[in-house]
């Protein structure tokens, strides 16, 4: 099996062990030093070194390829479906690749594999660019196109890893085309006017909205927490899975992706006042309805079947607010996860704290997302230096 190791900033080394010689001593292990492509993204870097270690242990152990040349992508897609995707893939991520797959098959499905040139898989993304939406005729956007480049990615990583091909040939072949839209954030004034709509609204659309907006946690995290998740003494909750709801599919709950999304975090006490509230009118609805009191691992937000309510529902709530209080319908409740990071990025709280309360594997992925927070601060720390040097 072949081992990855960091060595420097863009440099890994391949190691594959090449077992013993006929007296019983370990042959020295074959070695090779890889640079991914910078563009790639943290888990698209993962992939490709995963990619590469499968190509240099075949080399160095002489492995037949068993490469079958007349496998369609069609077909081979209907084999990752069934056998692959199941297997290693969460449930939300196979149902987003299933709606990709569904673009790819028409444009892609008759190539073989092994005449899946780079100009073809370009031209592919060309096409995909001038798609129209069902829904309101409009382009797609760069966001699907650079989702319909990652799953034919994975497909085809897997594809390698199977010895249907001798390389990925979609590597490097996406290049986004305009500028990426930015989430919109609320600055402070508008915080304060969002603060005023919410307490015009019921304690469980006040308390799911805020405690958002106070924490930077994501929809689905909030609509997962327990009671038992909070530590009153403390102030502090434990994030430690989400609810996720796909179409025609039950809800279902699953712990974070990353060890980095099960994670602690902190209020003030005037928001576990709040809390404190909303779990006194539940405790009492409970006890009204069922005649039973509330137990430690009911959900915060609950539907009365005892499942945790979804996220799409506060995702029409939050919409509706906007609009009867006349505030910017751009935002979204994803918008106040952005804003707590903007604010906290504001405030001097540094990348790895930052990336930490939103439980981000990785502190780079905190820097791409709000590189433009972190820009704003490089200029003011600039500005006072000049200050103090007279420069």
């Amino acid at each position: 099996m072949a081992s990855i190791r960091k060595r420097g900033e863009n440099s890994y080394l391949i190691v594959v062990s090449r077992g013993y010689d006929y007296e019983g001593n370990r042959l020295k292990a074959a070695q090779k030093t890889v640079h991914p492509p910078v563009e790639l993204k943290p888990k698209q870097k993962e992939k490709w070194l995963q990619e590469q270690a499968v190509l240099f242990e075949r080399e160095v152990h002489h492995t037949p390829e068993p490469v079958n040349k007349s496998i369609t992508l069609a077909k081979y897609i209907e084999h990752w479906l069934a056998e692959v995707a199941p297997k290693k893939l969460a449930k939300s991520t196979f149902a987003r690749d299933r709606q990709d797959v569904r673009r790819i098959l028409p444009a892609l499905g008759h190539y073989k594999l092994t005449g899946l040139t780079k100009e073809v898989i370009r031209n592919f993304y060309e096409e995909m660019r001038a798609e129209r939406k069902l829904t309101d005729g409009g382009l797609i956007s760069e966001r699907t196109v650079e989702g319909l480049h990652n799953t034919l990615c994975s497909i085809l990583t897997d594809a390698v890893e199977e010895g249907y091909l001798l390389h990925n040939p979609a590597w490097r072949m996406y290049k986004p085309q305009g500028t990426r839209k930015e989430c919109p954030v609320a600055d402070e004034e508008l915080v304060q006017r969002l603060i005023t709509a919410l307490e015009g609204q019921s304690l469980k659309y006040e308390t799911y909205f805020k405690l958002v907006l106070a924490t930077g946690m994501r929809r689905g995290e909030a609509c997962g927490l327990r009671w038992s998740d909070i530590n009153w003494k403390r102030c502090s909750i434990h994030i430690q899975r989400t609810v996720i709801k796909l179409s025609h599919e039950p809800i279902f709950v699953k712990p974070p992706k990353t060890a980095s999304g099960d994670r602690v975090v902190y209020v003030s006490k005037e928001m576990a006042k709040l809390l404190k509230a909303w779990k006194q009118q539940c405790a009492w609805e409970r006890q009204q309805e069922q005649g039973e009191p509330l137990r430690e691992d009911d959900y915060l937000f609950r539907q009365p079947s005892g499942d945790p309510m979804v996220p799409t529902t506060f995702t029409f709530r939050f919409k509706k607010i906007l609009k009867q209080n006349g505030l910017p319908e751009n935002l979204s409740v994803h918008s106040l996860r952005h804003t707590t990071a903007s604010l906290l990025i504001a405030q001097g709280v540094d990348v790895r704290t930052v990336a930490s309360l939103l439980g981000h594997s990785q502190a780079s992925t905190t820097l791409d997302i709000y590189a433009h927070a972190f820009d704003k601060k490089k200029r003011e720390a600039q500005e006072k230096l000049g200050a103090v040097m007279g420069l």
